[in-house]
């Protein structure tokens, strides 16, 4: 059962990095798309921002959580 739970976890994360990697992708791509941001700047700031927390929290969860290779 727990290893369900971690596993929908990791999903989650997993799949939020993904969107938000694309959202920057789409931005970096299509700066107009911005235009009711004030700033092309700290948009493409917050995106990073979330990125890295997202690679940070599934990182964590393969740390904690993956069997060491052999096994």
């Amino acid at each position: 059962m727990k290893d369900k739970y971690i596993q929908g976890i990791y999903n989650e994360y997993a799949g939020l990095l993904d969107q938000k990697i694309a959202d920057l992708q789409i931005l970096l791509k299509n700066p107009v798309g911005v235009g009711e941001h004030g700033s092309i700047s700290e948009e493409i700031k917050s995106k990073i921002v979330e990125i890295d927390r997202y690679q940070s929290l599934v990182a964590t969860i393969k740390v904690l959580f993956e069997p060491p290779s052999g096994e």
